[in-house]
Formats: structure tokens, C-alpha cells, sequence
């Protein structure tokens, strides 16, 4: 989870409560509800910040279970100034961190102005005003974006993670690399609603500073990340005349399409905790790395490696690296035994080239638990073990999961 943003200088909270108009400037001109009829182009977010009612009391008040699907022509109840103060002391008084809360009462005991205007908080005798969530965010992002932390540089096949702290519990949306982010919720503490992306590279992927792009609502934020070139060898891969015709396009192009049907699928939050484990035996050497480029039999160099090759005699156990569920197991053409690991998130091991499948689609997996057993099936030139991961669908090194906790 992200460091938290430092709390900014009490002084500064009172210079902006005395010369700020501030968002109780508002809410005070009435103490009843009004309506409003949705217009084309309003979202909820824009609504409750055009009328400075917070977003879930507005949900709340309407009935609305999915803030997403609402409809143009339809009127909403906006909340007076009585229920939007009521539902934000209970919103500071469950999130204001503790050392928020005791700053701001050491800087009203020594400031000569008092610090209770607007909307207050009694905390110990002491008023905490609506200004003091300002402390809890970057001030280089703008509400509901609360804190955002992404790399600055991914190595070509390596995973980066963007965290986003968000005012609501509703999930930012994001961009890098033209891929969408897909954005995983972790829970709610004193700085906010907590949520993490993926941000897989490929082996492929351009060098060079790119944008990522992140949206809370209508607002948006972005920031660059470089990409950073990787060291990648080339293999000149001769496949015996009895496995040439597995290279025929319509043969890939058929078990590509099964296999994305698969991987383009989020079914819920990461399965782990912990980093992935190497999935077979101690010993074994690596035959070929991930994001080697390949050509076969004389043609050009057109692919990469996808995965990790270890050499293994046939018949080595193979074990699942994290917790997760099957998502495939059965003989494919290209692929030969195959055997497919949900680990949640958008996350799936992926091994190829078996010699025999002990699992069926449906079973739950723990670390360490046999799938199945080292083989030369499909486009193989020998015995050995193929492991490969993929995030929303890119191939990405496995080794880095195997080192680095993710998220």
C-alpha cells in the first residue's frame, strides 16, 4: 500500500478556513433538499460536486446501488445542508488519522484565531474543520484522486503496479500503452479507498517514455513512465520435419483465440499473497529465458519467447506456483499438454509441452500442489518445462513474480 501523503502545516489549513470560500459556504444557503434532473453528459460525480454534496450520500439518498447507471431525465433528491454536514463530522470522525487529529489540536491551542469555522469535528473540546481532509491529500492531485504512486521506469517484461487513494469507494479507470488498466480494490483506512492496477510491459514493448493515464470520475490525472530496454538474446530454433507443420497460421491463429478467451477474463482479486514459487525441482537448467527473440527453421525473427524453458527430464512433477483455480486442462495442438491457473487479478501461469495433466478446469489449487508432469507435446523439441505469465493478456517474465512480491 502506498506511503501516505505527509500532513501538511496546520497554518496552512487556518489561512485557507479564514480567506477560502469554501465548500459549507454552499451548503449553507438552504438546510432543505431541492431536485435535479439528470442532464446528457452528467455522472453522479459531477452532480454532487456541481451541488458539493458528498457522492455517496447522494447514492444513499436516491437509492442508487451502481453510481454508473444512472439516466438522463431522471430526478434526483439533493440533500440539504443539515444532512450534508450530519454525513460529513461522521465521515471526518471515521477517517481523519490520528495524527491529523492531534496536529490540528495543538495548532488551535496556540494559533491566536480559532480554527472551527466551517463544519467542525469535536474532538476533546477542540472543533476540527471540513478543511482539514486537505492535509490528507497530494496537493498535485485534484479531488477525488487522493494520492496516486506508479514507477517511473518498467523494464521491457517486467509488471509495474500503480497505487490510486480515491475520496469514494468508487474504482479509478486507467490507461498506459494503450491497454486498459484494470483496477483491484484493497480496502478503506483513515487516508481513503484504496485500489492497485497491474501495468504489464511486453517483451516488445517500445523503449521510451510513455503515458499513464488515470480517471476518478471527471477527473483525470497523468504521468510518465519510461520504459526501459531489457537484454534479450536470439535462438535459431530447427524443428524436425514431423513438427513443421504445427507453424501453419490458421493452427495459431485457432488456439490464440481459445486461450484469450481465457486470459482476457478478471474473475475477481489476487488468489495470493505472497511471491510466486518456482514450480518444479531444484537443479534444473534454464534452456531459454523469457523474451528471447526466435526464428524457426531459417525464417525471420518474428517472435519472442513467451515463457521460461527449464530442462527436465520427462515425467518431473510440475507444481503450482500460487493459489488459484484451473482454467484450462487438456491437449493442444501448438501448445501439446496444457494446463491454465487463474491466480485472480487478471493473472494466469500458463505450461505448456505436458507429458500428462492431473488437474481438470474447476479445481482450486494451492502452492505447491501437482498439475501435472514435465513432457515434449505439441512444438517441442525436447523434454522440459514451459511457464509462462500472462497480465490482461501480455506475456511478461515469470521470474520477476518469483522475486518481488505482487502487488
Amino acid at each position: 500500500m502506498p506511503n501516505r501523503p505527509r500532513l501538511l502545516f496546520p497554518l496552512i489549513l487556518l489561512a485557507l478556513a479564514l480567506f477560502l470560500p469554501g465548500p459549507m459556504a454552499r451548503a449553507q444557503q438552504g438546510d432543505n433538499p431541492t431536485e435535479y434532473t439528470i442532464q446528457p453528459g452528467d455522472t453522479l460525480l459531477i452532480i454532487a460536486q456541481r451541488f458539493d454534496v458528498p457522492m455517496d450520500l447522494l447514492a444513499q439518498v436516491n437509492d442508487i446501488e451502481d453510481p454508473n447507471l444512472i439516466q438522463v431525465g431522471q430526478t434526483l433528491i439533493i440533500p440539504g445542508a443539515d444532512a450534508v454536514a450530519q454525513a460529513r463530522q461522521a465521515d471526518l470522525a471515521r477517517t481523519l488519522p490520528r495524527e491529523a487529529r492531534r496536529a490540528l489540536m495543538q495548532a488551535s491551542m496556540t494559533s491566536a484565531a480559532p480554527l472551527a469555522f466551517g463544519l467542525g469535528l469535536h474532538d476533546a473540546g477542540v472543533a476540527i474543520p471540513v478543511f482539514a481532509m486537505l492535509a490528507m491529500r497530494d496537493p498535485a492531485l485534484p479531488p477525488p484522486l487522493l494520492a496516486m504512486e506508479a514507477p517511473e521506469g518498467i523494464v521491457q517484461g517486467e509488471t509495474g503496479v500503480v497505487w490510486v487513494t480515491t475520496a469514494a469507494p468508487f474504482p479509478p479507470q486507467g490507461r498506459f500503452q494503450g491497454r486498459t488498466l484494470i483496477f483491484i480494490g484493497e480496502g478503506r483506512d483513515e487516508a481513503g479507498f484504496h485500489y492497485f492496477a497491474l501495468m504489464p510491459t511486453g517483451a516488445l514493448d517500445k523503449p521510451g517514455e510513455k503515458t499513464l493515464s488515470v480517471r476518478v470520475g471527471n477527473v483525470a490525472w497523468k504521468q510518465p513512465v519510461a520504459i526501459l530496454a531489457g537484454q534479450y538474446e536470439t535462438q535459431h530454433i530447427v524443428l524436425p520435419p514431423s513438427k513443421g507443420g504445427l507453424l501453419e497460421p490458421k493452427k495459431l491463429k485457432d488456439e490464440r483465440e481459445i486461450l484469450y478467451a481465457i486470459w482476457d477474463r478478471v474473475t475477481g482479486p489476487p488468489r495470493w499473497n505472497a511471491p510466486f514459487k518456482f514450480p518444479i525441482g531444484e537443479g534444473f537448467a534454464r534452456t531459454s529465458p523469457y523474451g528471447t527473440r526466435r526464428s524457426y527453421n531459417g525464417g525471420p525473427v518474428s517472435s519472442f519467447h513467451a515463457g521460461s524453458d527449464w530442462g527436465a527430464p520427462e515425467g518431473t512433477p510440475i507444481l503450482a506456483p500460487a493459489p488459484g483455480v484451473i482454467a484450462l486442462a487438456e491437449p493442444l495442438t501448438v501448445r501439446g499438454g496444457a494446463v491454465v491457473i487463474d491466480h485472480g487479478a487478471g493473472v494466469y501461469s500458463n505450461f505448456w509441452h505436458m507429458s500428462r495433466i492431473d488437474v481438470k478446469p474447476g479445481d482450486v489449487v494451492q502452492t505447491g500442489d501437482q498439475i501435472g508432469l514435465v513432457g515434449t507435446t505439441g512444438l517441442s523439441t525436447g523434454a522440459h518445462l514451459h511457464w509462462e505469465i500472462r497480465v490482461n493478456g501480455v506475456a511478461v517474465d515469470p521470474m520477476q513474480w518469483t522475486k518481488t512480491p505482487m502487488p
